[in-house]
């Protein structure tokens, strides 16, 4: 029996990004080895290193833009060795530093890795979670976490906003669900496809999410659509993919599309489908109702170009903010309960700024006993706040910007598009939100524990 799940091997230039992943694997419940944690002062690293790989189930090999590091390669050699002998998974883990065509060693190119290029998100860590443990996510609830009892809970706000969708799909063909990260819901996203079914059958329903790939060309982006929209053979453009779906609706069948996933694609392959879809809805507008979710780049589709934007038909929705009934029926459902009053879920969310991670983090604190003080403590020290920073401080122009901007407490008007690339970015991240009345909002910090993320990121930039 291993005594570590995961050796994260790595090179030493990458240090921060790699104690985020730790500790994001370490709320999972998983043991992990990082040598300045093990590896004890007055002896043999080399020695040491071999034998900490022996004792552990995986090894996570973790690239970012500087390759792997001089020592490294001599882990490699150890972890190749124990993989021949005795089956150990060695992990290639692209971490958000990496850059978009990463060339990766030949011992690891025939293995499947796990992309976290765009950060630390939870899609990526269950997929490394499965690459460490064997098990698929889903199939051990105890390596998931969207509150204590590792399930996600449909709350009231979800309930209400699903009925939003179907209410609007009356009159608009085309909804875009416009969610910062960590918003969009699975178990939305579920229930809403079930909900299409009943209305349009099973077999008209389409629940269509592209490669995660940033990088997939036409080809790639477009044969996956095509497989899991029934094609056979799949298409291998987006011409064929919009073919296949007005043949559909030339012969008499009433579609529902839902395409989630449109954050993380590649930019040409969302573009083309956004071109393909406003052709067909233009064509088919009564028997076709589309449902798109994503981020910053569905928002770019919306309104970046105005009444020439290639989604400027399509009708908005973003969604929702978690309220105090929504943290009520979340405590009142976890393993093991929380009896959390009115009064203590307001107070989480000022402390959270109703920040998705930052909730699911206090829920769990709360859940081992913790008293609230320590548990917003707590937050002053997220790991997953801290790994998104580290993403947005690559030059030190951006630092700059972003370290004066800690400091302000209004950073401008909150529009439908935000013309600064930066501050939009900081806004599609979710580190900030919109305040104010509506047509007035103004952009802020979400909360005290993330400006203070920023400012420790910040202390290490040059």
């Amino acid at each position: 029996m291993p005594n570590f799940d995961v050796f994260l091997s790595h090179n030493s230039s990458d240090k921060p990004t790699v104690r985020a992943l730790k500790q994001a694997l370490t709320e999972q419940g998983l043991k992990c080895w990082l040598d300045e944690e093990q590896l004890r002062p007055g002896l043999s690293w080399q020695d040491l290193l071999e034998q900490a790989i022996k004792t552990c189930g995986s090894v996570a090999v973790c690239i970012a833009a500087d390759g792997l590091g001089p020592w490294q390669d001599q882990e490699m050699q150890a972890a190749l060795r124990l993989a021949v002998k005795d089956g150990c998974p060695i992990i290639p883990v692209l971490l958000p530093e990496a850059p978009s065509k990463p060339e990766l060693p030949l011992f690891l190119g025939n293995r499947i890795w796990v992309d976290l290029r765009g950060e630390l998100d939870a899609e990526g860590i269950d997929r490394l979670i499965w690459g460490i443990t064997g098990k698929k996510p889903g199939e051990d609830t105890s390596a998931q976490s969207y509150i204590p009892g590792g399930r996600e809970i449909l709350t009231p706000t979800d309930v209400r906003f699903l009925d939003e969708i179907f209410e609007h799909l009356y009159t608009s063909p085309t909804l875009i669900l416009l969610a910062q990260e960590n918003q969009e819901r699975h178990a939305v996203l579920e229930v809403l496809r079930e909900r299409a079914q009943d209305r349009f059958d099973a077999d008209q329903t389409l629940y269509l999410v592209p490669p995660r790939n940033p990088d997939a060309d036409e080809a790639e982006f477009f044969h996956v659509l095509g497989r899991r929209a029934g094609m056979n053979p799949p298409a291998e453009s987006a011409l064929a993919f919009e073919d296949y779906l007005d043949q559909r609706l030339i012969g008499g069948e009433r579609l529902f599309l839902l395409v989630a996933g449109l954050s993380k694609c590649s930019n040409i392959g969302r573009r083309r489908l956004a071109s393909g879809l406003r052709g067909l809805s233009d064509a088919h507008d009564d028997a076709l109702r589309m449902v798109l979710v994503g981020g910053e780049g569905l928002a770019e589709l919306k309104h970046a170009q105005g009444d020439l934007s290639l989604l400027s038909h399509a009708e908005p929705l973003d969604w929702p903010e978690l309220n105090t009934g929504d943290l009520m029926e979340l405590a009142r459902q976890g393993r093991p309960p929380l009896d959390l009053t009115p009064e203590g879920a307001w107070d989480m969310l000022e402390v959270t700024g109703g920040h998705p991670r930052l909730i699911q983090e206090t829920l769990r604190c709360r859940a081992k006993g913790a008293p609230p003080e320590a548990c917003i403590r707590n937050l002053a020290s997220s790991k997953q706040i801290e790994s998104q920073f580290i993403t947005l401080t690559r030059t030190w122009e951006d630092a700059q910007r972003i370290a004066d901007w800690l400091g302000q407490d209004d950073l401008g008007p909150c529009r439908g598009w935000i013309s600064d690339p930066l501050l939009r970015r900081l806004y599609w991240k979710n580190l900030l939100r919109a305040k104010g009345l509506v047509g007035s909002e103004r952009l802020v910090w979400r909360c005290q524990a993330i400006i203070d993320a920023g400012r420790r990121v910040l202390g290490a930039v040059p």
